[in-house]
């Protein structure tokens, strides 16, 4: 008896001492979490009154969860299809296409953007040529370019019948004159006796036709005389002490005669529209401007011939010289004139012969 009312008792101080416990073990678990709360309370208004800090990076699998909905491109509707196409100006600044590594593309359960073509590259305008600050200097105004082929004429002898007449007066009889052209082909002498007074010419060829070393024609004071510097590209004017500079294809008054002839015998095209070519007198230099007028029929001491006249465009007061040149007569000049302040001399051809031999070393008159 004694032992269960011990175990008796036992038990109830158990009993009661578990019935203490209890109630302790709650409270403390029950105030933890009050303070947590208070603390997250606190927290919170801590933020509401100063406002949220700089966020922090988040994670990458967040950064792709977040992103995903505004990179992705909704799918198409019909009215938008229907909407014309933005202008040019627009379509410079569309985004690119993206790869076909997007994320967004190939995400599950998400339709796929329609690709967006690449802007065409804009035309690069090409920048216009600026004028030069500093233009090249114009070219001598003799220079004329040596463009005409040219033929030598064979060595030939002609004697022509020469009429004068004065201004406004009729053609009369003044005697005979000639032209002696002796050459072998690289060298030549040249006498023009006649309408243009007594001239002389002396030289070789070249690629321009003939080229002149040295000119002169008879004056009452005495021979004035033109030399052909080549090498140093000039021409001296020995009788006014001058000098010009040199011109390819240029000649003197009397190689221009066979110039002509040489360029019929060459190519026979060439004698059309005008002919240009500088020529040196006895003082300076000048453009004969020859113009082909057409064929005409002359008669001449060996019958009539068709021969092509060219008339020099000469300036006003300066003497016109008029050339027919005969093709079945090897371009040669049948008929000269020249005229000079309303008088003019006249030489027809009369005859034809060979031309006396080069000598061998001739170089000088």
């Amino acid at each position: 008896m004694a032992g269960g009312r011990l175990g008796g008792t036992a038990r109830a101080r158990y009993t009661s001492g578990m019935k203490i416990a209890v109630p302790t073990r709650h409270r403390r678990l029950f105030l933890l979490c009050a303070c947590s709360a208070a603390v997250h309370f606190a927290v919170l208004e801590l933020l509401a009154a100063h406002g949220p800090g700089p966020a922090a990076a988040p994670a990458a699998g967040a950064l792709s969860v977040r992103l995903m909905p505004s990179r992705a491109a909704p799918a198409p509707s019909p009215s938008a299809a229907a909407e014309p196409p933005a202008p040019p100006a627009r379509a410079a600044h569309a985004r690119p296409a993206r790869a076909a590594t997007d994320p967004s593309a190939s995400a599950p359960g998400r339709p796929a953007a329609p690709p967006v073509p690449a802007p065409e590259a804009a035309p690069t305008a090409t920048p216009a040529a600026t004028p030069s600050a500093s233009p090249e200097p114009a070219p001598p105004p003799l220079q004329m370019p040596g463009r005409y082929h040219v033929r030598f004429p064979p060595p030939v002898l002609l004697t022509y019948d020469v009429t004068r007449a004065a201004a406004g007066g009729l053609p009369a009889p003044a005697g005979t004159a000639q032209l002696s052209w002796r050459t072998d082909g690289t060298r030549y002498l040249l006498d023009v006796e006649g309408a243009a007074g007594r001239l002389h010419s002396e030289g070789g060829g070249g690629d321009a036709g003939i080229v002149p070393r040295l000119a002169s024609e008879d004056a009452a004071g005495g021979a004035l005389v033109t030399e052909f510097d080549a090498d140093g590209g000039r021409v001296l004017f020995r009788a006014a002490g001058t000098e010009a500079p040199d011109n390819v294809g240029i000649q003197d008054r009397a190689s221009l005669l066979m110039q002509l002839a040489g360029m019929g015998l060459a190519d026979p095209d060439q004698i059309a529209d005008t002919i240009e070519i500088v020529v040196a007198g006895a003082r300076d230099l000048r453009i004969a401007r020859l113009q082909v007028l057409g064929r005409e029929d002359v008669a001449t001491g060996m019958g009539v011939l068709a021969a092509w006249h060219l008339a020099e465009r000469a300036a006003p007061g300066q003497p016109r010289l008029d050339v027919w040149l005969a093709p079945q007569q090897g371009w040669l000049p049948v008929r000269i004139r020249l005229e000079d302040g309303g008088a003019g001399v006249t030489q027809t051809l009369r005859a034809v012969a060979p031309a006396p031999p080069l000598p061998p070393a001739a170089t000088a008159r």
